[in-house]
């Protein structure tokens, strides 16, 4: 974790978690070490800058705009290609002319890639001096967030997910931001791919990561059911899956994540594209709790579509607009 200022017997486990899920039961290319539960954490530093704290909430609900972005592989890695100083430009571009307050970045390398992102915005009007960087079992791949606003407070969930021998491969991103002197806290995710490997199932695996997830939404709720919370994230897989549904939570109960269902210019849904099976799907998210809802402004929101996605990255941004 890094703060600045600057800041046969897999289709019978699967089988099983459904059933588990279903009476209530939640589950306590790539470059990833092995799933074990003594996998270490990122290493921490910094600190947490000036902030207002104790500033108190205005009664006017501050505007913002928030971007969640797969800026895919912008790190470096032995085993992917160098991203481009063109695929750069169009990521910044990208954000850049969505003029958010708050970016929430998956796929991001070390302190220094979210430090270059941070410095490429500010050449183009959007200054976001507020930053946090974590990650979980992936020593490569890792999730930030940008801000304008101050972080007042960061949390580290535990990564082991309680009844398996994983660990969260990408960790789960938890800062609250003070906007306006009102508390909104974001979870960034970045769930396990559909990548086939050896050691286990990917899809019952990323069942047990929402699990997890979905745990810590529920001790969130308990302790402030007022709580104004965004999850957002490439939660890769779709939005009716049964790990997406596990983030959510069950409908019309105070815990609930609502998921903000979102077009592009041309009324099209979908986040991702797979190039070796010129394949389309939504994969991308932002829910927020039951305090927020109210505030989010599905007319100004949107899929942004801009031709330089393709330079970009695979997916494409998901803007929302509070107010």
């Amino acid at each position: 974790m890094k703060v600045s200022s600057h800041f046969a017997p897999a289709s019978f486990l699967l089988l099983f978690v459904t059933g588990a899920v279903a009476a209530g039961i939640w589950f306590r290319s790539v470059e990833t070490p092995p799933w074990r539960q003594d996998q270490p954490r990122p290493s921490q530093a910094g600190n947490a800058g000036e902030s207002s704290l104790g500033e108190p909430a205005s009664d006017e609900f501050i505007p913002f705009t928030f971007i969640t972005y797969n800026v895919k592989n912008w790190l470096v890695s032995k085993q992917t290609p160098v991203k481009s100083a063109e695929a750069k430009e169009a990521v910044i571009k990208l954000l850049a002319g969505g003029s958010p307050d708050v970016i929430g970045l998956c796929e991001i390398g070390s302190m220094a890639d979210v430090a270059e992102i941070q410095a490429m915005l500010k050449a183009e009007g959007t200054d976001l001096p507020f930053t946090y960087h974590t990650g979980g079992a992936d020593a490569v791949r890792h999730l930030a967030i940008l801000s304008r606003f101050p972080i007042t407070e960061v949390f580290n969930p535990d990564l082991e997910i309680p009844g398996t021998a994983h660990s969260m491969q990408r960790g789960i991103l938890d800062a609250t931001l003070s906007v306006g002197g009102r508390k909104i806290r974001f979870l960034g995710l970045h769930l396990k791919s559909k990548r086939i490997v050896p050691e286990f199932d990917e899809s019952l695996l990323r069942v047990q990561e929402a699990g997890h997830v979905r745990n810590h939404i529920d001790r969130i709720i308990a302790k402030d059911p007022d709580a104004m919370l965004v999850v957002y994230g490439d939660f890769n897989d779709t939005t009716r899956s049964l790990s997406s549904r596990s983030i959510y939570g069950t409908y019309r109960t105070p815990g609930y994540m609502n998921p903000i269902h979102l077009k592009d210019s041309r009324g099209e849904t979908w986040t991702y594209r797979y190039e070796r099976e010129d394949s389309y799907s939504r994969i991308d998210f932002v829910t927020v709790s039951s305090a927020l809802k109210r505030h989010v402004k599905k007319e100004k929101s949107r899929i942004i579509d801009e031709d330089s996605w393709k330079e970009a990255s695979d997916h494409r941004p998901v803007l929302i607009r509070f107010e």
